[in-house]
């Protein structure tokens, strides 16, 4: 597997090739708003860092160019096929990338780790709300028990208080004879 061409790279590529992609929108990692989107004169102008370049956007038809977290680079796949053009032989990604509904292709480990990591939280998650129902069935069952034995130790005091009382009437009649 390649590595993917760092932001700044394809930054320059996008600057100098302005006739093949035309403009760009560039979504970046703000520390406090999270991703945002922004224009190249807006990107140049604020000197955000080319660490926090998550992905490149063609304005014209939204399609998304490079994505880090994708691991997808649609722009430098020109430089080993000259012939085949990004823009034209794919059709744009449409699809939200938080869409948890959506099983987009794993493109990095870091993907894959991400993918793995949301699988494995949705599986605790089920499986503390099936043992969270299970201990509340069996809270009830026990509560049921508590209150079945409850009611025959009730009928057993009962039992014995009849025989008592049926013993101190015999033993009357003894007395009595």
């Amino acid at each position: 597997m390649q590595r993917l061409k760092p932001a700044h790279e394809i930054y320059s590529r996008l600057v100098w090739d302005k006739d093949q992609f035309g403009d760009f929108f560039i979504g970046y990692e703000d520390r406090f708003l999270g991703i945002m989107e922004t224009t190249r004169e807006e990107f140049e102008a604020a000197e955000i860092p080319f660490h926090r370049i998550r992905y490149f956007k063609v304005i014209s038809n939204g399609q998304i160019i490079w994505d880090r977290e994708r691991r997808l680079d649609l722009i430098t796949r020109n430089y080993s096929n000259p012939t085949s053009n990004p823009l034209i032989d794919t059709s744009p990604i449409t699809a939200n990338i938080d869409d948890s509904n959506v099983n987009l292709p794993i493109f990095s480990v870091k993907s894959k780790k991400n993918s793995l990591k949301r699988r494995r939280e949705k599986l605790r998650q089920k499986l503390s709300a099936e043992a969270r129902e299970q201990l509340e069935e069996d809270e009830r069952i026990e509560a049921e028990h508590d209150q079945q034995y409850e009611t025959r130790m009730r009928e057993v005091e009962n039992r014995i208080k009849r025989f008592q009382e049926l013993q101190n009437g015999i033993k009357l009649l003894h007395t009595n004879l």
